[in-house]
């Protein structure tokens, strides 16, 4: 990433979309890849605050698609995820680590706030 405002504006443009931060979260906090069906399943408990065998199939497979095509594609080319589009792997490089700061500071506040997700998951 750059330094100084324009990466700050980066930041900013990632932490903005509530579905980008569950997703950094829950890469940084496993730490290891994921299958994209495994982090989609993540995501979407997170979001329904439900069993995954409670959420209707539809709403986890538009998850899925948010995350395949504009999320983690996202997260890919500002090089914060490796994806591997063949397989549908998606691991957290070193690189996500210099978010730390800031993606505590938004998932804590993600946390205490009442409101509800964006469900079209789209920025």
């Amino acid at each position: 990433m750059e330094h100084g405002s324009a990466e700050l504006d980066v930041v900013f443009d990632l932490l903005a979309n509530q579905r980008r931060r569950r997703v950094l979260g829950v890469l940084k906090a496993d730490d290891r890849r994921l299958t994209l069906n495994d982090l989609t399943k993540e995501i979407a408990v997170q979001e329904s605050e439900a069993l995954i065998t409670d959420i209707p199939g539809d709403d986890v497979y538009d998850i899925f698609l948010s995350l395949q095509h504009t999320h983690v594609p996202k997260l890919a080319a500002l090089e914060l995820v490796e994806y591997d589009r063949k397989r549908n792997i998606v691991e957290p490089t070193d690189r996500l680590g210099s978010l730390e700061p800031q993606l505590s500071i938004a998932i804590g506040l993600d946390s205490d706030s009442e409101l509800r997700p964006d469900k079209t998951g789209a920025r």
